[in-house]
């Protein structure tokens, strides 16, 4: 995907916060990264769903009032959330993310590095917004088989797959299903 093209899709400014349509002409992943993670994963999840995962494990405000996933998001508990503006930066912090603690969020959809290194052969792999999606379609995959009557705990698995936490996965279901919903108003619209 050209650089143009990934950038005006993570662009996107949606308003969630508000409940509002941000974009009077509606919101479509038609022909994004995002389509195809979702098309070649194993479980097919719906694309608005994925972005809606992005929007709760790296969305900040781009403006008043607006929310967008940023692509090199990184998050560990001894340093906690930087949002790097190049990926060259990105990868700088990465290293001393990692340094810190194997327990490093990282991208747009926030994959643990402790948990998930196995899918990548270098850290830096999931600053590839393709691949960073693909990882978290193959995770979320991963949840729905797990919890294939339970959509909260199919979701919340993204978060947790720990039995012991199902009260936070649940929680964190409910904010992911909030955003897919006004997302889906959103493209109802397109």
């Amino acid at each position: 995907m050209k650089r143009n093209k990934a950038s005006s899709i993570i662009l996107l400014a949606v308003s969630i916060l508000s409940g509002t349509s941000a974009y009077s002409g509606g919101f479509s992943l038609k022909g994004t990264t995002w389509e195809r993670a979702a098309a070649s994963a194993a479980c097919k999840p719906d694309p608005l769903l994925l972005y809606s995962l992005a929007l709760q494990e790296s969305g900040h405000a781009v403006k008043r009032g607006f929310v967008a996933p940023h692509p090199y998001a990184l998050r560990n508990a001894p340093s906690g959330a930087h949002y790097p503006e190049t990926l060259d930066d990105a990868k700088l912090v990465l290293q001393r993310y990692i340094a810190e603690d194997r327990l490093t969020d990282i991208g747009i959809m926030q994959i643990n590095y402790r948990w998930n290194a196995h899918r990548v052969k270098d850290p830096h792999e999931l600053l590839n917004m393709e691949v960073n999606i693909r990882v978290a379609a193959d995770i979320l995959c991963e949840s729905i088989r797990s919890n294939p009557v339970d959509l909260q705990l199919a979701i919340g698995g993204y978060h947790t797959m720990n039995p012991k936490r199902n009260v936070q996965a649940r929680a964190y279901a409910q904010s992911v299903l909030k955003i897919w919903r006004s997302l889906k108003r959103l493209n109802a619209g397109a």
